[in-house]
Protein backbone atom coordinates (compact mmCIF):
# COMPACT_ATOMS: atom_id res chain seq x y z
CA UNK A 1 0.00 0.00 0.00
CA UNK A 2 1.07 3.99 -0.80
CA UNK A 3 -0.14 6.82 -0.16
CA UNK A 4 0.25 10.08 -2.45
CA UNK A 5 -0.95 13.33 -2.16
CA UNK A 6 -3.14 14.79 -5.48
CA UNK A 7 -2.01 17.34 -7.73
CA UNK A 8 -4.39 20.44 -9.20
CA UNK A 9 -4.72 18.25 -11.86
CA UNK A 10 -7.03 16.01 -9.57
CA UNK A 11 -10.28 16.98 -10.13
CA UNK A 12 -13.98 16.28 -8.08
CA UNK A 13 -16.98 17.47 -10.05
CA UNK A 14 -14.50 19.91 -12.42
CA UNK A 15 -13.32 20.96 -9.32
CA UNK A 16 -9.47 20.71 -8.41
CA UNK A 17 -8.98 19.13 -4.91
CA UNK A 18 -4.68 19.88 -4.43
CA UNK A 19 -3.34 17.62 -1.62
CA UNK A 20 -6.01 15.26 -1.25
CA UNK A 21 -4.83 11.48 0.00
CA UNK A 22 -5.36 8.50 -2.36
CA UNK A 23 -3.99 5.16 -1.59
CA UNK A 24 -2.26 3.05 -4.08
CA UNK A 25 -2.17 -0.88 -4.30
CA UNK A 26 1.04 -2.30 -4.66
CA UNK A 27 0.50 -2.56 -8.58
CA UNK A 28 0.08 1.28 -8.33
CA UNK A 29 -3.82 1.01 -8.86
CA UNK A 30 -6.10 3.25 -6.74
CA UNK A 31 -7.19 1.72 -4.03
CA UNK A 32 -11.22 2.44 -4.84
CA UNK A 33 -13.25 1.64 -1.78
CA UNK A 34 -10.79 4.19 0.36
CA UNK A 35 -10.67 6.86 -2.27
CA UNK A 36 -14.58 6.53 -1.94
CA UNK A 37 -14.81 6.93 1.56
CA UNK A 38 -12.05 9.68 1.90
CA UNK A 39 -13.94 11.38 -0.72
CA UNK A 40 -17.03 11.20 1.33
CA UNK A 41 -15.72 11.43 4.46
CA UNK A 42 -13.37 14.75 3.83
CA UNK A 43 -15.50 16.61 0.88
CA UNK A 44 -18.88 15.49 0.62
CA UNK A 45 -19.91 16.10 4.40
CA UNK A 46 -18.32 19.15 3.83
CA UNK A 47 -17.26 19.44 7.88
CA UNK A 48 -13.79 18.90 6.63
CA UNK A 49 -12.28 22.09 4.77
CA UNK A 50 -8.43 21.87 6.39
CA UNK A 51 -5.48 20.21 3.83
CA UNK A 52 -3.94 19.82 7.75
CA UNK A 53 -6.29 17.67 8.05
CA UNK A 54 -6.74 15.68 4.67
CA UNK A 55 -3.09 15.10 5.46
CA UNK A 56 -3.69 13.57 8.78
CA UNK A 57 -6.58 11.56 7.68
CA UNK A 58 -4.95 10.36 4.99
CA UNK A 59 -1.56 9.38 7.08
CA UNK A 60 -4.10 7.29 9.61
CA UNK A 61 -6.00 5.95 6.94
CA UNK A 62 -2.55 4.18 5.48
CA UNK A 63 -1.42 3.45 8.25
CA UNK A 64 -4.31 0.87 9.39
CA UNK A 65 -4.16 -0.22 5.33
CA UNK A 66 -1.02 -1.08 5.63
CA UNK A 67 -0.96 -3.23 8.42
CA UNK A 68 -3.62 -5.23 6.61
CA UNK A 69 -1.25 -5.48 3.39
CA UNK A 70 1.82 -6.45 5.64
CA UNK A 71 -0.11 -9.09 7.66
CA UNK A 72 -1.73 -10.41 4.91
CA UNK A 73 -4.89 -9.80 5.75
CA UNK A 74 -8.16 -8.81 4.65
CA UNK A 75 -9.56 -5.76 5.02
CA UNK A 76 -12.73 -7.06 4.54
CA UNK A 77 -12.96 -9.65 7.07
CA UNK A 78 -14.58 -9.19 10.40
CA UNK A 79 -12.30 -11.87 12.01
CA UNK A 80 -8.50 -12.38 11.43
CA UNK A 81 -7.51 -16.29 12.15
CA UNK A 82 -10.15 -16.73 14.53
CA UNK A 83 -7.96 -14.62 17.09
CA UNK A 84 -10.04 -11.76 17.70
CA UNK A 85 -11.24 -8.74 15.35
CA UNK A 86 -9.46 -7.35 12.69
CA UNK A 87 -9.53 -3.65 14.29
CA UNK A 88 -8.84 -4.87 17.96
CA UNK A 89 -5.84 -6.47 16.30
CA UNK A 90 -4.55 -3.63 14.75
CA UNK A 91 -5.14 -1.75 17.48
CA UNK A 92 -3.18 -3.71 19.90
CA UNK A 93 -0.33 -4.37 17.96
CA UNK A 94 -0.09 -0.04 17.58
CA UNK A 95 -0.01 -0.14 21.25
CA UNK A 96 2.57 -3.10 22.27
CA UNK A 97 4.59 -3.51 18.99
CA UNK A 98 5.15 0.23 17.89
CA UNK A 99 4.42 1.74 21.27
CA UNK A 100 2.09 4.58 19.77
CA UNK A 101 0.04 6.98 22.56
CA UNK A 102 -3.35 5.75 23.48
CA UNK A 103 -4.69 9.27 21.95
CA UNK A 104 -3.04 8.94 18.43
CA UNK A 105 -4.39 5.01 18.84
CA UNK A 106 -7.96 5.98 19.36
CA UNK A 107 -8.03 8.83 16.81
CA UNK A 108 -6.60 6.24 14.14
CA UNK A 109 -9.85 3.89 15.20
CA UNK A 110 -12.34 6.62 15.02
CA UNK A 111 -11.77 6.83 11.81
CA UNK A 112 -11.18 3.24 10.88
CA UNK A 113 -14.79 2.60 12.54
CA UNK A 114 -16.66 5.58 10.15
CA UNK A 115 -14.47 3.64 7.22
CA UNK A 116 -15.90 0.81 8.20
CA UNK A 117 -19.81 2.12 9.05
CA UNK A 118 -19.71 3.53 5.43
CA UNK A 119 -18.19 0.14 4.07
CA UNK A 120 -21.29 -1.64 5.72
CA UNK A 121 -23.44 0.96 4.27
CA UNK A 122 -22.23 0.59 0.71
CA UNK A 123 -22.49 -3.22 0.76
CA UNK A 124 -19.16 -3.73 0.70
CA UNK A 125 -18.98 -5.74 4.66
CA UNK A 126 -22.01 -7.98 5.77
CA UNK A 127 -21.02 -7.03 9.39
CA UNK A 128 -19.05 -4.74 11.38
CA UNK A 129 -15.72 -5.64 13.30
CA UNK A 130 -16.41 -4.47 16.79
CA UNK A 131 -19.49 -4.19 18.90
CA UNK A 132 -21.10 -0.88 20.05
CA UNK A 133 -21.83 -0.81 23.99
CA UNK A 134 -23.35 1.61 26.44
CA UNK A 135 -21.16 3.44 28.57
CA UNK A 136 -22.09 6.59 31.20
CA UNK A 137 -19.57 9.51 30.86
CA UNK A 138 -19.51 12.48 33.13
CA UNK A 139 -21.90 14.86 32.33
CA UNK A 140 -20.27 18.48 31.13
CA UNK A 141 -20.52 21.66 33.69
CA UNK A 142 -21.89 23.92 31.01
CA UNK A 143 -24.08 26.42 29.93
CA UNK A 144 -25.73 24.26 27.57
CA UNK A 145 -25.48 21.02 30.21
CA UNK A 146 -29.36 21.57 30.78
CA UNK A 147 -30.23 20.43 26.92
CA UNK A 148 -28.46 17.17 27.32
CA UNK A 149 -30.94 14.51 27.77
CA UNK A 150 -28.74 11.37 27.16
CA UNK A 151 -28.49 10.90 31.36
CA UNK A 152 -24.71 10.32 30.67
CA UNK A 153 -25.06 7.53 28.48
CA UNK A 154 -23.05 7.44 25.27
CA UNK A 155 -22.48 4.61 22.61
CA UNK A 156 -19.06 3.68 21.86
CA UNK A 157 -17.41 1.29 19.64
CA UNK A 158 -15.63 -1.83 22.05
CA UNK A 159 -12.54 -1.69 20.23
CA UNK A 160 -12.22 1.90 21.02
CA UNK A 161 -9.20 2.41 24.03
CA UNK A 162 -10.80 3.82 27.43
CA UNK A 163 -9.49 7.78 27.60
CA UNK A 164 -7.70 9.12 30.35
CA UNK A 165 -8.27 12.31 31.67
CA UNK A 166 -5.24 14.58 30.47
CA UNK A 167 -4.50 18.39 32.19
CA UNK A 168 -4.27 21.07 29.48
CA UNK A 169 -0.65 22.71 30.23
CA UNK A 170 -0.51 26.10 30.06
CA UNK A 171 2.27 28.42 31.28
CA UNK A 172 2.02 29.96 34.67
CA UNK A 173 2.74 34.14 34.58
CA UNK A 174 6.15 33.61 35.75
CA UNK A 175 6.82 30.70 32.87
CA UNK A 176 5.75 33.23 30.62
CA UNK A 177 8.37 35.74 32.08
CA UNK A 178 11.07 32.69 31.71
CA UNK A 179 10.00 32.08 28.57
CA UNK A 180 10.64 35.40 26.81
CA UNK A 181 13.45 36.39 28.85
CA UNK A 182 15.38 33.17 27.44
CA UNK A 183 14.35 34.76 23.82
CA UNK A 184 17.33 36.56 22.69
CA UNK A 185 16.23 36.51 18.90
CA UNK A 186 14.06 39.46 18.29
CA UNK A 187 11.94 37.79 15.40
CA UNK A 188 11.25 34.29 17.38
CA UNK A 189 10.49 36.53 20.56
CA UNK A 190 7.83 38.48 17.70
CA UNK A 191 6.65 35.08 17.02
CA UNK A 192 6.03 33.70 20.42
CA UNK A 193 4.35 37.09 21.81
CA UNK A 194 1.86 36.76 18.93
CA UNK A 195 1.07 33.26 20.19
CA UNK A 196 0.40 34.53 23.20
CA UNK A 197 -1.66 37.22 23.06
CA UNK A 198 -4.01 35.92 20.07
CA UNK A 199 -4.04 32.03 20.69
CA UNK A 200 -3.09 31.32 16.82
CA UNK A 201 -1.91 27.80 16.23
CA UNK A 202 1.63 26.96 14.68
CA UNK A 203 0.71 26.90 11.11
CA UNK A 204 -1.15 30.21 11.84
CA UNK A 205 1.80 32.08 13.27
CA UNK A 206 4.10 30.44 10.35
CA UNK A 207 1.97 31.80 7.52
CA UNK A 208 0.66 35.53 9.23
CA UNK A 209 0.51 37.63 6.47
CA UNK A 210 2.49 40.66 6.11
CA UNK A 211 -0.51 42.63 4.91
CA UNK A 212 -2.01 42.59 8.49
CA UNK A 213 0.39 44.32 10.35
CA UNK A 214 -0.70 48.01 10.00
CA UNK A 215 1.13 51.63 11.11
CA UNK A 216 -0.29 52.33 14.53
CA UNK A 217 0.95 56.24 13.88
CA UNK A 218 -1.93 55.61 11.02
CA UNK A 219 -4.82 53.76 12.91
CA UNK A 220 -4.54 54.73 16.54
CA UNK A 221 -6.30 53.06 19.22
CA UNK A 222 -6.41 52.75 22.83
CA UNK A 223 -6.73 49.06 23.42
CA UNK A 224 -6.46 46.96 21.01
CA UNK A 225 -6.75 46.00 16.78
CA UNK A 226 -8.87 43.63 15.06
CA UNK A 227 -7.67 42.16 13.05
CA UNK A 228 -9.47 39.23 10.04
CA UNK A 229 -7.91 36.48 9.45
CA UNK A 230 -8.77 34.51 6.46
CA UNK A 231 -8.65 31.22 5.26
CA UNK A 232 -7.87 32.54 1.83
CA UNK A 233 -4.64 34.42 3.11
CA UNK A 234 -2.95 32.23 5.52
CA UNK A 235 -3.16 28.43 6.86
CA UNK A 236 -5.91 27.75 9.24
CA UNK A 237 -7.96 24.68 10.44
CA UNK A 238 -11.19 25.33 9.01
CA UNK A 239 -12.49 27.45 5.87
CA UNK A 240 -14.15 30.43 7.83
CA UNK A 241 -12.59 33.75 8.60
CA UNK A 242 -12.04 34.78 12.14
CA UNK A 243 -11.03 37.91 14.31
CA UNK A 244 -7.99 37.78 16.64
CA UNK A 245 -7.43 40.94 18.76
CA UNK A 246 -3.92 42.08 18.19
CA UNK A 247 -3.00 44.40 21.58
CA UNK A 248 -1.76 47.84 20.61
CA UNK A 249 2.04 47.31 21.98
CA UNK A 250 2.29 44.06 19.86
CA UNK A 251 1.23 45.83 16.76
CA UNK A 252 3.82 48.65 16.92
CA UNK A 253 6.58 46.40 17.48
CA UNK A 254 5.26 44.03 14.42
CA UNK A 255 5.11 47.27 12.91
CA UNK A 256 8.87 48.18 13.37
CA UNK A 257 9.77 44.66 12.35
CA UNK A 258 8.53 45.34 8.48
CA UNK A 259 10.11 48.58 8.48
CA UNK A 260 13.58 47.68 9.88
CA UNK A 261 14.43 43.70 10.33
CA UNK A 262 12.03 42.43 7.34
CA UNK A 263 13.68 44.10 4.55
CA UNK A 264 16.82 43.08 5.27
CA UNK A 265 15.73 39.34 5.37
CA UNK A 266 13.53 39.56 2.38
CA UNK A 267 16.52 41.48 0.01
CA UNK A 268 18.26 37.85 0.62
CA UNK A 269 15.71 36.28 -1.92
CA UNK A 270 14.75 37.16 -5.48
CA UNK A 271 11.09 36.15 -4.61
CA UNK A 272 8.86 38.33 -2.63
CA UNK A 273 7.08 36.33 -0.09
CA UNK A 274 3.66 37.23 1.99
CA UNK A 275 4.64 35.82 5.12
CA UNK A 276 5.17 37.95 7.63
CA UNK A 277 7.76 36.15 9.38
CA UNK A 278 11.00 35.18 7.23
CA UNK A 279 13.80 32.36 8.62
CA UNK A 280 17.78 33.89 8.57
CA UNK A 281 17.83 33.14 4.96
CA UNK A 282 14.97 35.11 3.80
CA UNK A 283 12.31 32.43 3.30
CA UNK A 284 9.13 31.38 5.41
CA UNK A 285 9.16 28.64 8.04
CA UNK A 286 7.49 25.57 6.55
CA UNK A 287 4.97 24.68 8.33
CA UNK A 288 5.45 20.66 8.38
CA UNK A 289 8.96 21.14 9.74
CA UNK A 290 9.53 21.21 13.75
CA UNK A 291 12.03 24.35 13.42
CA UNK A 292 9.82 26.15 15.92
CA UNK A 293 9.69 23.22 18.40
CA UNK A 294 13.15 22.44 18.27
CA UNK A 295 13.95 25.93 18.97
CA UNK A 296 11.56 26.22 22.00
CA UNK A 297 13.47 23.02 23.38
CA UNK A 298 16.83 24.39 22.63
CA UNK A 299 15.75 27.31 25.14
CA UNK A 300 16.23 24.92 28.05
CA UNK A 301 13.39 26.03 30.13
CA UNK A 302 13.02 23.84 33.22
CA UNK A 303 9.31 23.20 32.08
CA UNK A 304 7.53 21.84 29.09
CA UNK A 305 7.38 24.57 26.23
CA UNK A 306 5.75 23.51 22.33
CA UNK A 307 3.59 25.91 20.17
CA UNK A 308 0.62 24.37 21.37
CA UNK A 309 1.10 25.43 25.00
CA UNK A 310 0.82 29.01 23.80
CA UNK A 311 -2.58 28.60 22.78
CA UNK A 312 -3.50 26.73 25.56
CA UNK A 313 -2.01 29.87 27.83
CA UNK A 314 -3.67 32.19 26.06
CA UNK A 315 -7.38 30.70 26.06
CA UNK A 316 -7.05 29.71 29.71
CA UNK A 317 -5.35 33.20 30.87
CA UNK A 318 -8.58 35.12 28.65
CA UNK A 319 -11.27 33.03 30.41
CA UNK A 320 -10.05 33.40 33.76
CA UNK A 321 -9.40 37.09 33.74
CA UNK A 322 -12.85 37.62 31.82
CA UNK A 323 -14.80 35.57 34.10
CA UNK A 324 -13.56 37.85 37.10
CA UNK A 325 -14.94 40.84 35.33
CA UNK A 326 -18.39 41.84 36.37
CA UNK A 327 -21.40 42.46 34.88
CA UNK A 328 -20.20 41.01 31.40
CA UNK A 329 -22.78 41.77 28.44
CA UNK A 330 -21.24 38.82 26.55
CA UNK A 331 -20.39 35.18 27.51
CA UNK A 332 -16.41 34.27 28.19
CA UNK A 333 -16.57 31.01 26.95
CA UNK A 334 -17.92 32.69 23.14
CA UNK A 335 -15.56 35.27 23.50
CA UNK A 336 -12.62 32.95 23.63
CA UNK A 337 -14.55 30.39 21.18
CA UNK A 338 -14.63 32.47 18.16
CA UNK A 339 -10.98 34.05 18.88
CA UNK A 340 -9.50 30.27 18.74
CA UNK A 341 -11.81 29.62 15.88
CA UNK A 342 -13.49 26.97 17.78
CA UNK A 343 -17.35 25.34 17.00
CA UNK A 344 -18.31 23.09 20.13
CA UNK A 345 -19.93 25.58 21.59
CA UNK A 346 -23.48 26.36 20.10
CA UNK A 347 -24.00 30.36 20.37
CA UNK A 348 -27.10 32.46 19.29
CA UNK A 349 -26.75 35.10 17.20
CA UNK A 350 -27.04 37.85 19.95
CA UNK A 351 -24.19 37.17 22.04
CA UNK A 352 -22.48 37.21 18.82
CA UNK A 353 -23.43 40.91 18.00
CA UNK A 354 -21.27 41.77 21.46
CA UNK A 355 -17.67 40.51 20.04
CA UNK A 356 -16.12 43.46 18.70
CA UNK A 357 -17.80 45.96 20.93
CA UNK A 358 -16.11 44.80 24.23
CA UNK A 359 -13.53 47.18 23.62
CA UNK A 360 -10.61 47.46 26.32
CA UNK A 361 -11.83 45.17 28.50
CA UNK A 362 -9.63 42.26 27.14
CA UNK A 363 -6.52 44.14 27.93
CA UNK A 364 -7.27 41.86 31.02
CA UNK A 365 -4.23 41.07 33.43
CA UNK A 366 -2.63 38.69 31.59
CA UNK A 367 -1.56 40.75 28.37
CA UNK A 368 -0.93 43.52 31.07
CA UNK A 369 1.94 41.30 32.76
CA UNK A 370 2.92 40.13 29.81
CA UNK A 371 3.36 44.36 28.32
CA UNK A 372 4.92 44.66 32.00
CA UNK A 373 7.79 41.91 31.49
CA UNK A 374 8.95 43.08 28.06
CA UNK A 375 9.93 46.46 29.63
CA UNK A 376 12.73 44.65 31.06
CA UNK A 377 13.16 42.58 28.39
Amino acid sequence: MKLIFTSDEFKVGNYSYNGFPILLHENMTTFREGLDFLLYHCIQRGRVASKNSWITYGRDFYDFFAFIDANNLDWRAVNTRGDGHIIAVYRDASLTKFNLAESTVNRRLRLIIKFYQYAAHQGWVSELPYSVETITVRQPKSFLAHTDRSGGNRSTADVLLKTRKTTIKVLSSSQVEMLLMAIKDSRFKLMIRLGLATGLRKEELLTFPKSYVIDPRRYPVNGFYIVTISPKEMSTKGSHERSIHVPKSLMEDLWQYIIHERPILSALREDQYNELFLNENGKPYSTKSNTLNARLNKLGLPFDIFPHILRHTYATHTLYALQRQPNLSFNPLMYVRDRLGHSSITTTERYLHFIDDIADIVLNEYQREIDTMLIAV
